[in-house]
C-alpha cells in the first residue's frame, strides 16, 4: 500500500478491503491530506487546511483495527519515533494486527495547518475540540470510519478525549495519559509562565525560556533529585541548569514561536463538558471504555486531577508509578506497554462481541447519539435548544442525521454547536438561511422545530406535516395552543408530530401519558414543572436575593434574557394545559387555570421559611372538579425531608396518580438546552404513532 492510496480518498479504498492483516513489518507511509475547508468551535472557516499524517500497519475496516495516537505539545506525526518501544511488529501497538494513525495537530508545526511566526494575518484562535474535529474530517476522508483505540499524553490525552466525546459510537477504547478533562489553574498557570517568557525574551530567547519553564512541569521533584541533586556543571553552575537550557535550546531549532503559543492557548480552552452541560453529561453512557492514567508526581497534571474525572464518569482509573513525573508515559515503557496491550484486548472483546450479537460496529452507540430516524433534517431555530441538538448530532454516530437546512435570526452570530456539526460532517457547508420559505425547499423528511413561540412555528409544522415530513418539537406554547389541531393534521398525512420536550425537557411524561390514556383513567397530575423557578427557590434558600438569584439562574442558561414568562408561571400553565389534554382528554384550551408565580412576596417567605425545615415549592396540580378539568399553580410550603423538597435546582418531578390507584413518578432536568435537545433526540429514536 503505498501514501497514494490515503491521499485520494474518493477513489475505491482496496486496503480496507483486506481480510487478514499481514504478517510482514509495517512499512511507515507518510503523507499530507488536504480539507477543503475546517469550521471551528468559534464559527471561523479556515480553508485548504493540510494535516500531516503517519501510518504503520494496514487499516481493516470490518475489524475497526486502526489505533489513533495523538501526540504532546511538541510532538510530530512521528509516532514510531517518539514512541518507538511502543509501536511495530509484536510490540504493544502491533502493526501485524493493527494500523497505528498519528496526525500532526491542527496548528502544529510539523507538516499540518498552523501559525508560523512571522505570518502577515493572525492565526484565529483553536481548541482542542477543533483539533479532534479535524482528525475525523481526516479519517472521513479516509474511509476510517471506527477506532479500536485512541490514545494520547497531555496535550495528546486532551485531543484522545476530544475525538471520543465527538463520536463515541465510533470508538471502542480510550487510553487519557496525564490529561485533564478540562484545563487546571495549575495547567493554565504553567502556560501562562511559558506566554510570558516568549514576551519578554522573544521568537528564539522566549521560545527557550518558556521551554526550561515547561521542563520543570514535565519531571518530579524525586527525579530531579535523583538525577541532579547537589551536582554543579565544570564552571560551578548547577547541573540542572545546563540540563534545562539545553532542552530550550533543541526546540527552538525544531519549533515555530507562534504555533507553541497557540497551542498552549488551546490547552488553556480546553473543556469537554463545554456546550454539553457538564461532565458527566459529555461523556454519558461511554465513561467505561475510556481509561485514565495518573502518574502521582506530576507536576504539571496531577494524579489527583486524572482521578477525580474519571470518578465522575465511570471511567477506570490507572495509576503510572515512577519518579519521572509527568513525562513518564514517555519513558516508562513496560508500565505503558502493559496498560496498552490491556485496552486493545478489551476493545478486541467488545468488537468481536458487537459482531457476534448482530449489532454491527454502531453497538456502541449512546442513547444520545441513537438516532432511528431520517437522515435529513430541516432545524427551524438555533438558539439555546437549536445549537444543543446541533452539538449532540456532532456526538453522534456517522450514518444517523444530517442537518439539511438551519433557520436562523442572523446568519453572523456565532454558534458552538453548529460549528461542531459542520466540523464532524453532520451539516453541509451553506446550511443556514434566514428565510422561512426557503427551510423545507431542500430534501429534509423531519422538522426539528426549536424556535419557540407560536409564529412562525405554527406555519413551518403545518408546511411540514402537509408534506408529509415528521415534526419534532419541544415548543410548548405551539402545543398547548394547537397540538391536538397539529397531531390530527399528521394522522392525515400519515406521518407524525412528537412533542416530549414540550413538558419537561428530558422527563418521558409525554410518551406516558399518550400510552396511559388508552388504558387508564388519570384522577389527578402534580408537578414541579418549571426548572428556572425551583432554581431560583433553592438560591433563595441558600440566602441569595430574589434578583441575584434570577441573574444566576440566566448566566447558568437556565432562564431566558427575559424570564417573565417562568417567574409569573405562564410557562407552567402552557405545560398544564398539554398535560391536561393527554391526562384528562380535553381540549387545551378548556382547562381552568388559576396561577400565582414567583414574585418578590413569595421570595421573602421562601426566604422566611428556608430558616426551618420547610422549603417552598411552585407547584401544579390538574384534576377533574366536577364537569370541568382544572390547573392549580402556585407556591407551596413542604417539608425539606419531603419528596418536593428534595427537588433541587432545575430538576423537575411529577406524579400522575389514576383512579385504580396506580401511581407513577417521574424525576429529570426540567431545563436548559442539552435536557430539552436529549427530548428531542428522544423522539426521533422512537416516534410515536
Amino acid at each position: 500500500m503505498s501514501p497514494a492510496t490515503l491521499e485520494r480518498p474518493r477513489r475505491a479504498a482496496t486496503y480496507l478491503e483486506t481480510s487478514a492483516p499481514s504478517p510482514a513489518p509495517a512499512e511507515v507511509q507518510q503523507g499530507t491530506h488536504v480539507l477543503p475547508s475546517l469550521t471551528l468551535e468559534s464559527g471561523v472557516v479556515l480553508r485548504n487546511v493540510s494535516l500531516r499524517w503517519t501510518l504503520l500497519g494496514t487499516p481493516h475496516e470490518r475489524h475497526a483495527n486502526v489505533v489513533l495516537v495523538t501526540h504532546a505539545l511538541t510532538g510530530t506525526a512521528d509516532v514510531h519515533a517518539w514512541w518507538a518501544p511502543l509501536v511495530g511488529n509484536g510490540r504493544a501497538l502491533d502493526t501485524s494486527s493493527h494500523a497505528v494513525l498519528c496526525v500532526n495537530v491542527l496548528g502544529g508545526c510539523a507538516g499540518s495547518t498552523g501559525p508560523r511566526s512571522g505570518d502577515a494575518a493572525p492565526f484565529p484562535a483553536i481548541s482542542t475540540r477543533d483539533q479532534a474535529a479535524a482528525i475525523w474530517a481526516l479519517l472521513d476522508a479516509f474511509h476510517v470510519r471506527h477506532l479500536a483505540l485512541v490514545t494520547g499524553g497531555s496535550l495528546g490525552g486532551m485531543v484522545a478525549l476530544e475525538v471520543t466525546a465527538l463520536r463515541p459510537a465510533q470508538v471502542f477504547q480510550t487510553v487519557v495519559f496525564a490529561a485533564p478533562a478540562r484545563q487546571t489553574a495549575l495547567g493554565a498557570g504553567w502556560n501562562a509562565l511559558m506566554r510570558s517568557a516568549i514576551d519578554v525574551g522573544g521568537a528564539r530567547d522566549g521560545l527557550a525560556l518558556a521551554r526550561m519553564a515547561g521542563m520543570l512541569s514535565y519531571r518530579s521533584a524525586e527525579g530531579f533529585e535523583q538525577r541532579f541533586g547537589a551536582s554543579v556543571a565544570p564552571d560551578g553552575t548547577p547541573a540542572i541548569a545546563s540540563w534545562l537550557s539545553h532542552h530550550g535550546q533543541r526546540l527552538v531549532e525544531r519549533f515555530d514561536t507562534a504555533s507553541y503559543v497557540t497551542l498552549i492557548d488551546a490547552m488553556d480552552r480546553h473543556d469537554i463538558a463545554r456546550a454539553r452541560g457538564s461532565l458527566r453529561n459529555a461523556l454519558r453512557g461511554f465513561g467505561h471504555r475510556i481509561t485514565g492514567v495518573g502518574i502521582p508526581g506530576d507536576l504539571l497534571y496531577p494524579a489527583e486531577v486524572v482521578q477525580s474525572w474519571t470518578r465522575q464518569v465511570g471511567a477506570r482509573y490507572v495509576s503510572l508509578d515512577s519518579p519521572h513525573g509527568h513525562d513518564a508515559f514517555l519513558l516508562e515503557v513496560p508500565q505503558v506497554d502493559a496498560i496498552l496491550r490491556d485496552a486493545l484486548r478489551t476493545s478486541t472483546v467488545r468488537r468481536a462481541n458487537s459482531a457476534s450479537f448482530g449489532h454491527g460496529l454502531d453497538a456502541l452507540a449512546t442513547p444520545a447519539a441513537t438516532i432511528a430516524a431520517p437522515t435529513r433534517i430541516a432545524l427551524a431555530g438555533c438558539g439555546v435548544v437549536g445549537d444543543a441538538f446541533a452539538s449532540a448530532l456532532a456526538r453522534g454516530s456517522t450514518a444517523e442525521a444530517l442537518l439539511d437546512r438551519v433557520l436562523v435570526r442572523d446568519i453572523t452570530r456565532e454558534r458552538t454547536g453548529l460549528s461542531a456539526a459542520l466540523a464532524t460532517g453532520r451539516a453541509a457547508q451553506g446550511v443556514l438561511t434566514s428565510d422561512p420559505a426557503q427551510l423545507l425547499d431542500g430534501e429534509a423528511s423531519v422538522l426539528v422545530e426549536a424556535l419557540g413561540g407560536i409564529e412562525p412555528a405554527r406555519t413551518l409544522a403545518e408546511r411540514a406535516l402537509q408534506r408529509g415530513v415528521r415534526v419534532v418539537t419541544a415548543n410548548k406554547e405551539l402545543v398547548a395552543a394547537h397540538g391536538p389541531a397539529l397531531l390530527a393534521l399528521a394522522r392525515v398525512h400519515e406521518t407524525t408530530f412528537d412533542f416530549e420536550g414540550s413538558v419537561s425537557a428530558s422527563v418521558p411524561v409525554v410518551r406516558l401519558l399518550r400510552s396511559l390514556s388508552r388504558e387508564s383513567q388519570v384522577a389527578r397530575i402534580t408537578g414541579i414543572l418549571n426548572g428556572t423557578t425551583n432554581y431560583v427557590l433553592d438560591a433563595i434558600a441558600d440566602g441569595t436575593r430574589f434578583t441575584d438569584a434570577v441573574r444566576l439562574a440566566q448566566a447558568a442558561g437556565f432562564a431566558e434574557a427575559d424570564p417573565s414568562r417562568d417567574l409569573d408561571g405562564r410557562d407552567i400553565e402552557a405545560k398544564a394545559r398539554i398535560l391536561a389534554w393527554l391526562g384528562f382528554g380535553v381540549s387545551p384550551d378548556a382547562v381552568v387555570v388559576t396561577r400565582r408565580g414567583l414574585d418578590e412576596a413569595v421570595a421573602r417567605w421562601a426566604a422566611l421559611v428556608a430558616r426551618t425545615s420547610d422549603r417552598i415549592r411552585l407547584l401544579c396540580t390538574i384534576e377533574r372538579v366536577g364537569a370541568e378539568v382544572t390547573a392549580r399553580i402556585g407556591p407551596a410550603r413542604v417539608p425539606l425531608s419531603s419528596a418536593w423538597g428534595a427537588v433541587r435546582g432545575v430538576q423537575n418531578r411529577i406524579v400522575i396518580e389514576a383512579e385504580t390507584g396506580a401511581r407513577w413518578e417521574l424525576e429529570g432536568p426540567g431545563a436548559g438546552g442539552d435536557a430539552t435537545a436529549r427530548a428531542l433526540l428522544t423522539d426521533l429514536r422512537a416516534p410515536t404513532a
